[in-house]
């Protein structure tokens, strides 16, 4: 085959190759370009200019100002317990009843051994008697020179032997011991020291306790406390009798009115912080001593701050984040902006660069979105617009 016919033969094969993918081009159908882009549904606020105060918060838990620990006077196991947990009681009033049956024994032995004393005593009295006697005859003997020096001696010893003071103190003896029996057995009925709530009870009928042992616990629900530990940076924001909030969030999401009461002056021991206490009033006993509390302390105020809610800002590997709202072709689009912030009071921050008074800024669907997403903006009554 000759050159020239290979190259025609070649030609034709390249036309109908080519033919054939343009027939297959035309016949098939067109696949689409692009995707339409979804858009979010965000909601937005206008950094503003507003007057805004930074807080420090500590957190603790709650306890009564005036509680005391019940601590029973002598051993022996509990028969009964007359009180329950939140119930009110004075001063003196029976919380609980030890046994005392090994003391009722103690106390008949007390009491025996005081009758045998005293017994003892009128028994000593009328020998004394006629000892007294006897010697006021033996010294009428004696002035007679009727009888001798001896003679007179002892009489007088033999008074004096009865005259002694040994058979009371043995009557005083019998009664101290029969007194501390009985003290003893008046501390089987352990009592309220004070006035108050009962708290907490640490003990069951049949525990056998002692004197180390707490088994109530009685506090004045309508003063609570809450002890902070400050570091020497904030100490000197703490103000005696400044009033704080206090936030008890699982009774109430509302703050309650706190006062410092104390500021320690020295470190506490084995710590780098200054214990700070703060009361509150809880007249409607609403809170609870061992209840989780925070406390929120005003450190530092700026006046007309450009402002933006704290829920916007994203912290991004070290930088704070938030994304503006900007227009682009009649769109609305995303635009991620970083911003240096100030001080915030817990719902707003201040804004010190990266944004103007007026810019709009994402506050609820910014962690869905990226630099260039499309939005759709929900109105705070939820129309998307």
């Amino acid at each position: 085959m000759t050159n020239k016919k290979r190259v025609n033969i070649l030609q034709w094969v390249t036309v109908i190759l080519v033919g054939s993918l343009l027939l297959i081009s035309g016949c098939s159908p067109q696949m689409p370009t692009s995707v339409a882009e979804s858009a979010i549904t965000v909601n937005v606020e206008t950094a503003e200019s507003r007057d805004i105060y930074g807080s420090i918060s500590y957190n603790g838990r709650l306890k009564a100002s005036r509680e005391v620990q019940v601590l029973p006077q002598t051993s022996a196991r509990i028969i009964s317990i007359n009180v329950s947990e939140g119930q009110e009681v004075g001063t003196g009033q029976t919380l609980m009843t030890l046994d005392s049956s090994s003391l009722q024994a103690s106390l008949k032995r007390a009491e025996a051994q005081v009758a045998s004393a005293k017994a003892n005593q009128v028994n000593n009295q009328i020998k004394l008697e006629a000892a007294g006697k006897s010697y006021e005859r033996t010294k009428s003997l004696y002035d007679a020179e009727a009888t001798t020096q001896v003679e007179l001696e002892n009489a007088k010893d033999a008074y004096d032997l009865l005259n002694s003071g040994s058979v009371e103190a043995a009557v005083a003896e019998a009664e101290a011991a029969l007194l501390a029996v009985q003290e003893q057995i008046g501390y089987t009925s352990v009592t309220a020291p004070v006035s108050g709530s009962i708290g907490r009870i640490d003990a069951s009928v049949g525990d056998y306790v002692n004197t180390s042992n707490t088994v109530a616990v009685i506090s004045d629900p309508q003063e609570l406390k809450i002890e902070i530990m400050v570091g020497e940076s904030d100490i000197s924001i703490m103000k005696l009798n400044a009033k704080v909030d206090v936030y008890v969030k699982s009774v109430n999401p509302d703050s309650l009115s706190g006062t410092i009461s104390s500021i320690a002056s020295v470190l506490a021991a084995n710590s780098s912080m200054y214990p700070v206490t703060i009361t509150l009033d809880n007249v409607d006993g609403e809170a609870k001593s061992g209840m989780y509390a925070e406390v929120s302390i005003a450190a530092s105020g700026v006046q007309s701050a450009l402002c933006i809610p704290l829920s916007s800002i994203i912290p991004d590997n070290g930088v704070n984040v938030v994304y503006s709202v900007t227009e682009m072709n009649g769109e609305m689009r995303a635009a991620r902006v970083e911003v240096k912030t100030g001080i915030n009071d817990g719902d707003y921050v201040q804004i010190l660069s990266g944004l103007k008074a007026g810019d709009k800024v994402v506050t609820l669907g910014n962690t869905l979105i990226s630099d260039g997403s499309l939005l759709t903006i929900q109105s705070k009554e939820g129309e998307q617009s």
